[in-house]
């Protein structure tokens, strides 16, 4: 028996969505290595996971069928190996509840761990923990659902006698999802609307970077669109499984598409207004680019140290006063550390602290549009007291 047009459209979507993580892998360790990667990029490979594990489901589902729709009548006329199917198809129903749910959350883990570098050191990285925080019970409570709405457990496969609707439509699912995953969705795309609303750069830069960062409008909808129609047809399995597979595959591209789109054009897009592009005589350092202003260029999907589109943290030597939180934008530091061992065995620690400037203000000297190149030497008899 051929493929059916929902099989054909599920492993379709599913190829794409490997396409697009394979790719964000692949710009990363472009941009950072391997050893570079964080917590959003690990959060990527849980996704390749349960997308997989997803999509298995989908297909055992349709190989064996469930217990939605059977009445006792109905399951009187069926054969015991046609029972043992749908009771298989059945489990693999509630796991296919427990992944895709699973995958949801791995894709809001990206984000949010991509939310934490960007601010990081920013009054903005405290929305972010707290959305986090809020993920994480939202989390437990659509789990808890799932296993707790039927019980015993075994009444969620159980085909003959017949559980009732309150099992086998698992309406509640629905719900519970519908609320905590649009509710946690809606608080992740907000995190991000402060530092555009400041951040010096053009209309048409800030609405494309706002349409990458605030892509889970689209999964707000997608979510919307699968719960309504699923319970539009709530006796049927075929609508709910594919609007899943249509949801999670709308959220793996709008939760990527800032780390892959560094493969496609050059960063410029994303300067200030007032820097001018890599062939203008730009530099890079530390995962920056600088063009020649002393205004950074954040390439969203790099990384440095300190988080992407963020400087990393000032030692205590050369603290600078940020003004704005949006100063991260613009406040590019590159610092390079050098150790020497001397022949009677004392450390000496160079440290070149490059700034670039384009502002001033009462606590360092005035350089329009310059560079300061600050250099401290520290001589230590065990070891150096800066990180290094």
């Amino acid at each position: 028996m051929g493929a059916t047009p929902f099989q054909k459209e599920a492993w379709t979507e599913y190829g794409i969505g490997v396409i697009i993580l394979l790719m964000r892998y692949f710009a990363r360790w472009k941009a950072v290595g391997f050893k570079g990667w964080q917590g959003d990029d690990y959060f990527a490979i849980a996704c390749l996971v349960f997308w997989t594990a997803e999509l298995t489901m989908l297909e055992l589902i349709g190989q064996n069928g469930t217990n939605i729709g059977v009445s006792n009548e109905i399951g009187a006329t069926l054969t015991d190996e046609e029972i043992h199917a749908r009771e298989f198809g059945s489990q693999c129903l509630l796991a296919g509840w427990n992944f895709y749910v699973t995958l949801i959350w791995c894709l809001k883990g990206c984000m949010l761990s991509f939310y934490n570098r960007i601010t990081l050191g920013l009054k903005q990285q405290i929305a972010v923990r707290w959305t986090a925080g809020a993920c994480v019970l939202a989390y437990i409570g659509v789990i808890s659902v799932i296993w707790g709405h039927c019980t015993p457990v075994h009444k969620n496969w159980q085909v003959v006698p017949s559980p009732g609707d309150r099992c086998t439509l698992a309406v509640a699912n629905y719900l519970t999802l519908v609320v905590l995953n649009i509710s946690t969705d809606l608080a992740i795309v907000c995190i991000p609307v402060p530092l555009l609303w400041k951040v010096r750069l053009s209309i048409p830069r800030k609405l494309i970077i706002g349409l990458l960062l605030c892509s889970g409008v689209f999964i707000m909808i997608a979510t919307l669109l699968r719960c309504i129609l699923s319970l539009r047809d709530i006796e049927g399995i075929n609508i709910s499984t594919i609007w899943a597979i249509r949801e999670t595959f709308v959220g793996i591209i709008a939760v990527n598409a800032a780390s892959i789109k560094p493969l496609f054009s050059a960063s410029r897009w994303l300067k200030s207004s007032k820097g001018t592009g890599s062939g203008d005589g730009g530099q890079k350092s530390s995962g920056y680019t600088m063009g020649k202003y002393g205004y950074p260029l954040a390439t969203i999907g790099g990384s440095s140290s300190a988080g992407e589109g963020v400087p990393p943290p000032k030692s205590t030597a050369t603290k600078r006063h940020r003004s704005s939180p949006t100063d991260a934008f613009y406040d590019n530091s590159s610092e390079e550390h050098m150790v020497k061992v001397t022949p009677d065995h004392h450390v000496e620690t160079v440290r070149n602290d490059i700034r670039a400037e384009s502002t001033t203000s009462s606590d360092r000297v005035h350089v329009p549009d310059g560079i300061v190149v600050t250099t401290t030497y520290e001589v230590n008899q065990y070891r150096s007291t800066l990180d290094v």
